[in-house]
């Protein structure tokens, strides 16, 4: 099956996700202009099925749900997409799925996966007669550069790739890797404890929890949300509307019960609750995306290539003064009972003020009387600063009336506010990543702007509605008890085999913001995506270069290994020696990309499939 006929060049992408399955369309579709009718080989890697990797396939709990709503998710470049490539319409998830929607707009995570692997399908069958597709139901556990053609990772030579699946090996001129967030091993704990995670929800070790068992809980995200489902609806609970519209849930005995923090202390904000359809004000779903308006792409690369430049100092401001502006936007218009100046008169003195934050902020107060109604970016990124509890049931009962709160606010009639935040925050986060995609932000602009966009993770990225007011009801049930924020977890061994033998060894979580409060468990769920450590890589592939310094990772300030060390904007990877291996590239996860918005996943994966099939 691997051996070559005639002189074919041979590309590789190593994980068939989502990311995976976009370049291998974008290499489909750029074959006839570039390479012509000369026969080509496309090898694809990935022990699930192609299209829907490990995250998306189609045989995980129908619990799991996207999060992003259906109609926004497109697998398909459309027109609006600025490349050279040729584009390739098609339909959303919401346009293809024949399946109900849950919450109103969300997908089940597997019919998610049936969507991917029917576009992996679609695009593949449909390829240049020239293409000869090889599907390897494998994980490549080596890269090695063969000595007759040539050693030096300058793109000329060919790399062997080496299978787990007994296939013999086969050569590849250029290597795409593709395979999602990297996988880590646990760390170690004493004897008696377990822990689970930190990776993506894990149905078969949720189930080694004991029903009624106490579990210490790190995450508050969304790998938190799927854990709840699959330990309450997925071990028999089930929410019921009260008389009052209010959600409760109703135990099946076999819940842990689980003490939950973080270092903000609270859950992640509900996406906003959709409007109906055709509601006043409303953009149909084809609608292209509004540009932002001070925040633009070419405003912040001209502030980061000044001199010294620092993303905090030059760019920042202006993806505050864009939020701002957005947030007020919607309130003089929706609410301008709450405001006592003209929009006009507002957005004119607004413009000429974006530098300086103080004098926005005054302008707010004087347009704003009451302070709730103010943008306070610090005060949304952590809700609890500042705050102490005077007991574990204070926090509970101030935490509930938090979360009631803020679900209010995003599925309420006044939602209108936050939704303009959502959606301002998604045309910044696509301004930074088409700006650290295009090369113009180097590694320690790159940290940088994760930190401080944090916030936007925070504030855009949560859970459906539905999600927040069933964590809502799991809190009044007394199944989730929150441990407050900066929480600490410190695992205690018993001094003897037989403290241990009974139960001496536990997690211990407190918070600094309730004195005296102590929840132990013996078992940790990690429920988050921690940042790969070298010696906790599993991936074998990733584990061999790291280990011959064929990839090295970026340091950080506390002097942890951070993102791989990239060339650039054309993603080659850099070794331990400064070499650029210019015939691999490394495309990171990324999100789903939204139709009509001229995604700059759409422009890279089209840009990277095109350097591939040249020698560029």
């Amino acid at each position: 099956m691997n051996d070559h006929t005639g002189p074919a060049r041979s590309l590789c992408v190593i994980g068939c996700g989502p990311r995976g399955a976009s370049i291998v369309e974008r290499i489909l579709a750029n074959v006839p202009a570039l390479y012509g009718d000369r026969p080509l080989d496309l090898h694809i890697v990935d022990p699930y099925p192609p299209g829907a990797g490990r995250t998306w396939r189609t045989d995980q709990s129908g619990l799991l749900w996207m999060n992003s709503a259906a109609e926004q998710v497109t697998m398909y470049p459309d027109e609006s997409v600025e490349c050279a490539g040729p584009p390739r319409p098609g339909p959303t998830t919401a346009g293809w799925l024949d399946a109900p929607l849950h919450d109103g707009a969300y997908a089940a995570r597997r019919d998610q996966g049936r969507y991917l692997r029917h576009f992996f399908a679609t695009v593949t069958r449909e390829r240049p007669a020239s293409v000869r597709l090889y599907v390897h139901r494998a994980r490549v556990t080596d890269l090695r550069r063969t000595a007759a053609d040539g050693a030096a990772p300058d793109g000329r030579g060919r790399q062997q790739v080496i299978l787990d699946s007994g296939e013999p090996p086969f050569l590849a001129d250029r290597v795409v890797f593709a395979q999602g967030h990297t996988e880590t091993t646990a760390a170690p704990v004493p004897d008696g404890l377990t822990r689970i995670g930190p990776g993506p929800a894990d149905a078969e070790a949720l189930e080694r929890i004991p029903p009624g068992a106490p579990v210490v809980v790190r995450g508050l995200g969304l790998v938190f949300i799927d854990c709840l489902a699959l330990l309450t609806e997925g071990r028999g609970g089930r929410f019921v509307r009260t008389a009052d519209g209010a959600l409760r849930y109703l135990p099946s005995g076999r819940e842990p019960r689980l003490y939950a923090g973080s270092r903000r202390g609270v859950p992640l904000p509900p996406k906003p609750a959709k409007p109906a359809p055709g509601a006043p004000g409303t953009a149909p779903a084809t609608a292209p995306a509004a540009a932002p308006r001070f925040a633009t792409v070419d405003a912040c690369r001209a502030r980061l290539s000044r001199p010294g430049a620092s993303f905090a100092r030059d760019a920042w401001p202006l993806v505050v003064a864009e939020l701002g502006w957005c947030h007020y936007r919607a309130l003089f218009t929706q609410q301008p009972a709450r405001t006592r100046m003209t929009w006009q008169d507002f957005d004119a003195q607004y413009a000429l003020l974006i530098t300086d934050a103080d004098r926005l902020a005054k302008l707010a107060r004087a347009a704003v009387p009451d302070p709730a109604d103010r943008l306070d970016l610090d005060r949304l990124a952590a809700p609890l600063a500042g705050l102490t509890f005077a007991g574990a049931e204070d926090l509970q009962r101030q935490l509930r009336g938090h979360l009631a709160e803020v679900l209010q606010r995003r599925t309420g009639p006044a939602r209108g506010v936050d939704t303009a935040l959502v959606d301002a925050l998604q045309r910044v986060g696509a301004v930074i990543e088409e700006l650290w995609r295009s090369g113009d932000l180097d590694a320690r602009h790159v940290t940088d702007a994760l930190r401080h966009f944090a916030l936007g993770t925070y504030l855009s990225s949560g859970p459906p509605p539905l999600r927040a007011a069933q964590l809502l009801a799991l809190a009044e049930a007394g199944i989730v008890t929150f441990v407050g924020p900066g929480m600490r977890v410190v695992a205690l061994a018993g001094d003897t085999a037989a403290e241990r033998a009974e139960g001496g060894a536990v997690f211990r979580a407190t918070s600094p913001a309730v004195p005296g409060a102590v929840h132990e468990a013996a078992v940790l769920l990690d429920a988050r995506l921690a940042a790969p450590a070298p010696d906790r890589v599993t991936d074998p592939l990733l584990r061999a270069l790291l280990s011959r310094g064929e990839l090295v990772q970026e340091g950080t300030e506390d002097g942890a290994g951070g993102m791989l060390h990239l060339s650039g904007a054309d993603l080659h990877p850099v070794d331990a020696s400064g070499a650029v291996h210019r015939d691999r590239i490394i495309a990171g996860p990324a999100q789903f990309p939204r139709p009509h918005t001229n995604a700059v996943y759409f422009r890279q994966n089209d840009a990277l499939a095109r350097a591939l099939l040249t020698d560029g």
